[in-house]
Order: structure tokens, then C-alpha cells, then sequence
């Protein structure tokens, strides 16, 4: 109705005071048809199993997304590892200070040699914490998906084993 008053007649039915057409009473059965009754349950299948596949593919994405940051973290240690083993060899050709003497470029490389060493034991580091985030982060969104989509399964076969489809 558009917000105006009803009025009611004296056979029990209302009638909205800017038309002449009555109102039906609540108990009758005019506004749903036999066509609409039955799609409905094709119409709760259908949203069931779309959201199922969307959900499967959600799951399917994450697994992907969790073998990829695998590769990708094997990669980053060994980058890493090549680059400390890299400055671990340039050191090692760097006669001891004892014996060459007090050498300020010398010194001043071996320096930036044991820091470039030290970065990369924290960026290893740094590494294993970030792709434990990452993969804890996956496998919670992976579960909280998983959990739905077995309700939306075990739903479903109820919903077939009552007639539904």
C-alpha cells in the first residue's frame, strides 16, 4: 500500500481509500501460485549449488595460493642463501688484519662484508616469519571455507532427502 489509510467495509474486506479495489484478507491464497510454490525449492538448490562450486573454487584457489608461497619461499632462502654465501667467499679472500696490516679500505670492506652477512640471517629470518603468517592466514581462511561448504553439502542432502529436489 502506499501508506494510506484502509478502510473497512462492512463485508469484513478492506478497501484502500485511493482505489476501488478490495483488498483480500489475509487468510486467501491469491498472491501465490502453484508455479512460484514449486521453483522455489529449484530456486534453493540452484543458490545451494552455486554458492558450493564458488566455494570449491574458493578452496581450490587458497590450495594453489598455499603451494605457490611454498615455491616462492623456497626460492626467497635459497636468493638469500646464495647472497650470504656470496659475501661469506668474498671475506674469506681477505687476508686477517693481523697480517696485512691496518688497511682503512680493508677494514671498512670487511666491515660492510659481516653486516651484508648479518642482513641476510635476518632477512632469512624475516622470511620464515613472513611465510609462516602467510600460510597460517590461508589455512584459517581455508578451514572457515571448508566449514561452510560441508554445512552447504549436508544441507543440500537434506534438503534432497526431503523432496526438494
Amino acid at each position: 500500500m502506499l501508506g494510506y489509510p484502509a478502510v473497512t467495509l462492512m463485508n469484513g474486506n478492506t478497501k484502500n481509500k485511493d482505489s476501488n479495489r478490495n483488498i483480500a484478507s489475509p487468510s486467501s491464497n491469491e498472491d501465490t501460485s502453484p508455479t512460484e510454490s514449486n521453483s522455489r525449492p529449484a530456486d534453493v538448490s540452484g543458490i545451494l549449488d552455486e554458492r558450493i562450486h564458488n566455494l570449491r573454487d574458493a578452496i581450490d584457489e587458497i590450495d594453489s595460493a598455499l603451494a605457490r608461497r611454498k615455491v616462492l619461499n623456497i626460492r626467497f632462502l635459497e636468493q638469500i642463501e646464495r647472497e650470504r654465501q656470496e659475501a661469506v667467499r668474498q671475506l674469506d679472500t681477505l687476508q686477517p688484519p693481523w697480517r696485512a696490516g691496518f688497511y682503512p679500505q680493508l677494514e671498512f670492506l670487511r666491515l660492510s662484508l659481516h653486516k651484508s652477512i648479518t642482513s641476510r640471517a635476518h632477512n632469512h629470518r624475516g622470511e620464515e616469519l613472513k611465510y609462516w603468517d602467510d600460510m597460517v592466514n590461508l589455512a584459517k581462511e581455508r578451514r572457515k571455507f571448508l566449514d561452510e561448504y560441508k554445512a552447504l553439502i549436508a544441507m543440500r542432502r537434506r534438503l534432497s532427502g526431503s523432496g526438494y529436489r
